[in-house]
């Protein structure tokens, strides 16, 4: 095989892993903006992360918010707490401490945040969200709970 093929081959090889990349992230991010559509959006982060807590956890004594801040990302925050409770609804314990140590990602939607599972990759949905200039719309929500 002459260099000039074998670049020719290196190349187009290059360009199709880098295209089917972004094509990827698009489709991804695209999808689960979609599903999330219909969960419940909040007004901060911080308080996202209190509805998430008294969800999760019974007789909650005391709660330290760790940090709340940006991620890689400008509208992809991550809120670290520390939560003194009895329980937790899953029944876990907390691991040989007086307190669990939760964290949540939040994906900024409109005017309101929206909570994002870690195992939806929200840093991908974030990238797409940005990158592709991509938009969350969901009219069910146009009021946010002042909770």
């Amino acid at each position: 095989m002459s260099k000039r093929r074998k670049f020719l081959v290196i190349f187009a090889a290059i360009i199709f892993v880098v295209g089917a990349f972004f094509i990827a992230t698009w489709v991804y991010s695209t999808k689960q903006l979609q599903a999330l559509r219909g969960q419940e959006v909040y007004v901060t982060p911080e308080k996202g992360a209190q509805e998430l807590i008294a969800l999760y956890y019974s007789v909650v004594n005391k709660v330290e918010i760790v940090q709340a801040g940006r991620e890689i990302f400008e509208e992809l925050w991550f809120v670290e707490v520390r939560v003194w409770a009895a329980k937790r609804s899953d029944g876990k314990g907390f691991s040989n401490r007086d307190y669990d140590n939760p964290g949540w990602f939040f994906l900024h939607v409109q005017n309101a945040w929206v909570f994002v599972t870690e195992s939806k990759f929200p840093e991908i949905i974030a990238f797409g969200k940005g990158f592709y200039g991509l938009r969350y719309t969901d009219e069910t929500h146009l009021t946010l709970s002042q909770r």
